[in-house]
Parts: structure tokens; sequence; C-alpha cells
């Protein structure tokens, strides 16, 4: 059976729009067995308390039927691949592009939920528990081997959380492609993630003229702001989720990068922004309530740099208290070295091997890089 992670828009007893990287699909049923119906398919729903871990917001779907038929161009986009489209930067004159079409409306709706789905995504998050309620909520499973992995999470099992994380991730339906890297350190859980790029922000908007659709280029400063409005609403998004993954979980500390090219045309980490998230304010809040996710960013010890017209400055992210004991001690050693005479190429040359290995001070690092320099002459 397949398992997934999804979020759905409610739009009454019966019905909701349920949002992923494949496109808007519509849900007809009442909790715990419905029907969905999209692009991808016919599927039949069954609630997470069907599967033993209900609250998690996975649940199990089968499909029972073929994909719906769209008028217009076949798509060559492969199943199991996001595309990313070549970004162009907006022209000053907007162009325009008229489409004939009988479906203006559905156009439009369909745009405004992608946007949603992309702009506000925080807001889809399931509110965070208490400790208290995931305690009792571990106990209520009716699966034995469920209720034994929520106590482990509960008591800290490193393995059994990051195996929670990764489950988690797996699952994840989004419009865009997203890679996380996580660890825990006490009650600290600790994620690199990598952000979607600007090229993921569609470059025009439709509007409606004359009964037909015109697209419309976006200003520079649109494509800024919705691009910034994403990657802080999904960090938002995915802490929400992994507080409710474990009650250890005190603190997350998500740092969000994109990979760049420097002026030796070499690939580098470029963090965007680093947030120390709290489960307290976050249980205290609800993100459906939340219109600005800088603005609940700004409530968080942060290092964030971003400018009125929605431009990032690099920062330097928040560290593990281990590893950032450890750059302490080799970044000393290194000045040590720069104080005894050694030319900074030359120090630059043994560092990585310099970093292969734990030292209990920098005066042992030191001795160390001065074997290693001595080897090399």
């Amino acid at each position: 059976m397949g398992i997934r992670f999804s979020k759905s828009i409610k739009l009454g007893n019966y019905l909701r729009l349920n949002i992923s990287r494949y496109g808007i699909s519509t849900t007809i049923g009442k909790k715990g067995a419905s029907v969905s119906v999209g692009t991808r398919g016919t599927y039949l729903n069954l609630s997470p308390a069907l599967v033993g871990i209900n609250g998690t917001g996975i649940s199990y779907r089968k499909k029972i039927a073929g994909g719906l038929k769209k008028s217009g161009k076949k798509s060559n986009k492969k199943k199991t691949s996001v595309t990313k489209k070549t970004y162009q930067p907006a022209e000053e004159t907007k162009t325009a592009e008229i489409k004939n079409t009988t479906n203006t409306q559905e156009i439009l709706e369909e745009y405004r939920n992608n946007q949603e789905a992309k702009i506000n995504l925080h807001k889809y998050a399931d509110p965070v528990m208490s400790k208290e309620a995931f305690a009792q909520y571990a106990k209520e499973l009716e699966s034995e081997a469920g209720r034994e992995l929520y106590q482990y999470s509960i008591e800290g099992d490193e393995d059994t959380i990051e195996n929670f994380v990764s489950s988690f991730m797996n699952n994840l339906e989004l419009a865009y492609d997203v890679r996380v890297n996580y660890e825990l350190e006490d009650n600290i859980l600790y994620v690199d993630l990598d952000l979607p790029e600007i090229e993921n922000v569609s470059t025009e908007y439709p509007i409606e003229v004359s009964g037909k659709i015109v697209y419309k280029k976006k200003t520079q400063a649109q494509l800024k702001e919705e691009y910034a409005r994403t990657v802080m609403s999904l960090g938002i998004f995915l802490s929400a989720n992994y507080f409710n993954l474990s009650s250890y979980i005190d603190e997350i500390v998500l740092s969000g990068f994109n990979t760049v090219r420097n002026k030796n045309g070499d690939q580098v980490d470029q963090y965007l922004y680093s947030v120390r998230y709290t489960r307290d304010l976050f249980e205290k809040t609800d993100l459906s309530e939340v219109d600005d996710p800088y603005e609940f960013i700004l409530r968080f010890e942060n290092r964030i740099n971003m400018s009125s017209n929605y431009s990032f400055k690099a920062i330097k992210p928040y560290e593990m208290e281990s590893k950032a004991e450890a750059d302490s001690i080799i970044d000393d050693a290194l000045l040590g070295l720069k104080e005894l005479g050694y030319k900074t190429a030359d120090i630059n040359r043994i560092l990585p091997q310099l970093m292969e290995k734990e030292y209990a001070s920098s005066a042992e690092c030191l001795k160390e890089g001065l074997r290693l320099l001595n080897e090399k002459r």
C-alpha cells in the first residue's frame, strides 16, 4: 500500500481541495474513507486512524482509476521528476499572452490556490501539541508497536526521532523540491533546509480580460516578495510538523540555504536565515492566523538580514554546540599557525586533513597542524 502526506483546504463537510506538487485535486467523502479525483487519477483514501498513526498527517490511499483527461497539449513531464524552469527577469513593460479558453474561472481559482499553498504553507500546519497532549495521544494509539515507538520518541531516543523526521519528509508532497539534513543534540533538533530556488516562482500570473485569460509578467519586486514568503513559510510549516513528531523536542534550530557559485566558480552554501524556534511559542500560536511569516520569525531568536524590498543577505547560521566548539578549536589553531609565520596557502592545503580529526584542545590541534606542515616540506 502507499503512504503519503498531504494538506487540504476544507470547503464543506464533504468536499476538500488537496494541494500537492502535482496540482489541485478534489476529495469527496467523510473522515475515514473518501475518494479523490484529480489529473493523476482517482484514489481511495483511508484515514490515519485506520493505519494506526492518527494525528501525524500521514494516511493511506490506493489508485482505483486512471487520470482525468486534460484539454490542450500533453505534458512531457515524468511523474517522478520535478521540472525546473529557467528564470528570466521580468521586463519593465509588462507583456501579455491571450489564450482562448472557456474555463477562465477554473484557471484563476487554481492559480490562487497554488499561490496560497506556496506563500502561506504554514497556515496548513497542524496545531503543535503540548507535551501532555502528545503523551495522551501516544497512549491512545491502537497499535502496540505504535505506542512503543511514540514512547521511545517521548523519552528522546535519537534514532526513533530521526526516523520519524525521515519518514515525514519522504512522504511530503510539495510544489517544489526540498531536502533537509537534521541532527538531534539533547532536546534541540538542528535542521539544515536546502531551499527551493527562485526559479520555482512562476514568472507570470493570469487575469481575465473580456472572458479570456491574459498572462502578465511579474515584476522583480513581485518575484522577490513571493520567493521570500515561500521560503520563510516553508521553514515554519516544517518546524510545526517536527514538533508534532516528538514531545521531546523543545527547540528547533532551522537554517535555510541556497547553493550558489562564488567568485571562483565553486558551489557554496549561502544561508538566508537561521531561527531558534521554541516549542512553547508554537503551542500558543494559531498558525492559520499568521499572515506575515517574517513577523512570526522575528518573535524568536534569529539571524535574518532581509531588506524592505525582500532581498536576502547571506548570514552565518546557528550551529550545534558541539560543532561550534570544534570549529572554535580549529580556528584558534589556525590563528596560532599564522602567528608562527606559516603562509595561508600552506595552511589551507592541510586544512582538510586537520578537520578529519577531533581535538580536546586548540593546543592539540595546533600540534597536529605543525606535524602536517612539516610532512609537506
